[in-house]
């Protein structure tokens, strides 16, 4: 029986109107953080109103960087397909500290230790 990628709703507090965002948890870990681009900010990149992976954990965190998702569909069946390929967790510890998938380039300056995006 395969898993199921649930996204649970979030206000997040990036410092820019990107705000909305999910929790994405597969067999009840989390294993990343999805923030929506703003079109506003984001849309001279053609990436606004995409789904952007802030944060990655576990089989989730590696590169390469995924791309912004064009609907949380497209960002569900990536992380389903990465998660998948990783070998079970459970027997092994949680690591102490999660690596940022966006390895410090986040569009919206995210919460994993990029700081604040700039106010335009």
């Amino acid at each position: 029986m395969s898993s199921r990628i649930i996204l649970d709703p979030i206000r997040i507090d990036t410092g820019s109107s990107d705000s909305e965002g999910r929790l994405a948890y597969r067999d009840g870990r989390l294993i990343g953080v999805l923030t929506l681009l703003d079109p506003e900010l984001h849309g001279e990149l053609g990436v606004g109103r995409h789904w952007f992976l802030e944060a990655g954990f576990g089989p989730t965190s590696g590169e390469p960087r995924p791309p912004a998702f064009p609907t949380l569909d497209a960002a569900r069946a990536w992380l389903a397909d990465r998660s998948a390929r990783s070998p079970c967790r459970a027997a092994r510890a949680p690591e102490a500290t999660p690596r940022c998938a966006a390895a410090g380039r986040s569009p919206s300056g995210g919460w994993c230790g990029t700081a604040r995006a700039p106010r335009r």
